[in-house]
C-alpha cells in the first residue's frame, strides 16, 4: 500500500498554530506549586515574615562561637595549641597562643569576662619575665606592647562591668581590685628584677584613662560613706581622691591598690 502524501499546509492551520501558541500566555501556574518554589528559593523565612536584625545576629555569633570551639577542638586534637602555650612574645606561634586564650575568654560567662581578661593581663606580665630570664632581649619590646594592651582590655572590661550593672559596682570593684592588687604587686617585682620604674616602659592611652576613672569613681563612691574606715583608711581615701581630682586617674588607682582601703 503505497504511503500517503502529506497535504500542504493551508493559511487557516497557520493561523491556528498562532493562536495556541498565544494562548500559551494565559497559562498561570498552580498557586500552592508557585509557593512550594518561592519557599524553596529564597527560604520559607522570607515567605511568612522577616526575621528581626537581632535573631539573625545571634545566630551569627552562636555560629562564629561554634565555629570557634570546633577549631580549638581541632586544634588540641592535633597537639598544637599544646605547644603553642609554651610560645612568648614574638615567637612563630604566639600568635596561636592568643587566639586560643580570645576564644576561651570569649566563651566565658559575661559575670566573669573581666576576670577572666585580668587573668590574661598577668599571664602577659609573667611573660616578660620568662623572656627576662631567657635572655631574648630582642623579644622584650613585643612582651612590653602586649602586657600594655592587656591591661588595658583589662581595665576597660571591669569598667564595662561597672557601667551594665551600676547596682552592682561596689563588688564588681572590690572583687577586680583583688586580681588587680595581685597584678600591680607582681608588675613591681618583674620590673624591679628589670632595673626599670613601674609603667616606665608603658605609656596610658586614652582608653585606659577613662577605665581607671571609671574604677576609681566607683571606688570613691562606695568608700565616701563607709563608717568603718579608720583614721589611716580616711586619710589614704583622701588622698586617692586627690589625685583623682587632679585627672591622675592611673596613679590614684594604684594608690589605692597599695594602701589599706585594699583589704
Amino acid at each position: 500500500m503505497a504511503m500517503g502524501v502529506p497535504k500542504p499546509k493551508t493559511m487557516d492551520s497557520d493561523k491556528e498554530l498562532i493562536n495556541r501558541i498565544r494562548s500559551f500566555k494565559e497559562i498561570k501556574p498552580d498557586t500552592d506549586w508557585a509557593a512550594f518554589t518561592k519557599a524553596r528559593i529564597i527560604g520559607h523565612e522570607a515567605v511568612g515574615q522577616r526575621r528581626s536584625i537581632m535573631s539573625v545576629l545571634g545566630e551569627m555569633i552562636l555560629g562564629y562561637r561554634v565555629a570557634l570551639a570546633g577549631l580549638l577542638v581541632f586544634l588540641v586534637a592535633g597537639g598544637t595549641v599544646v605547644v603553642a602555650q609554651n610560645a612568648l612574645p614574638g615567637e612563630p606561634l604566639y600568635a596561636l597562643k592568643r587566639v586560643t586564650e580570645k576564644g576561651v575568654a570569649l566563651v566565658t560567662g559575661k559575670d566573669k569576662i573581666a576576670a577572666a581578661n585580668l587573668e590574661l593581663a598577668a599571664k602577659r606580665l609573667e611573660e616578660i619575665n620568662l623572656v627576662s630570664e631567657k635572655n631574648l632581649v630582642q623579644n622584650l619590646p613585643a612582651a612590653f606592647e602586649e602586657y600594655k594592651s592587656a591591661k588595658a582590655a583589662a581595665k576597660s572590661k571591669v569598667a564595662a562591668q561597672i557601667q551594665q550593672n551600676p547596682e552592682n559596682a561596689s563588688q564588681i570593684v572590690k572583687e577586680a581590685a583583688v586580681a588587680m592588687k595581685g597584678m600591680n604587686d607582681l608588675e613591681k617585682q618583674v620590673y624591679g628584677a628589670l632595673g626599670l620604674e613601674q609603667n616606665a616602659s608603658t605609656t596610658i592611652d586614652v582608653a585606659e584613662a577613662a577605665s581607671d576613672q571609671a574604677i576609681v569613681a566607683s571606688l570613691i563612691d562606695y568608700l565616701k560613706d563607709s563608717p568603718n574606715l579608720s583614721e589611716e583608711q580616711t586619710k589614704e581615701l583622701e588622698q586617692v581622691r586627690g589625685l583623682y581630682d587632679a585627672a591622675n586617674y592611673s596613679q590614684a588607682l594604684d594608690k589605692y591598690l597599695g594602701s589599706t582601703l585594699n583589704k
